[in-house]
């Protein structure tokens, strides 16, 4: 059996920091701020950008 290649990144790991973060700064806001939080989250991502940019070309 060939021995395993080590990990240049774990995912897991990443996923479960991400997740504890978030939740360290979302866990005392209320439904407002949390919708904001998102919402702000989305605005600033640059994949949500490129889909939007995309959107409003389609529309002309």
């Amino acid at each position: 059996m060939a021995e395993k290649a080590e990990k240049k990144f774990d995912c897991v790991r990443f996923m479960r920091e991400a997740r504890r973060r978030i939740y360290e700064e979302t866990k005392h806001m209320s439904h407002e701020e949390l919708s904001e939080y998102y919402r702000a989250f989305r605005e600033s991502d640059p994949l949500w950008k490129r889909l939007k940019a995309r959107e409003k070309e389609q529309a002309r």
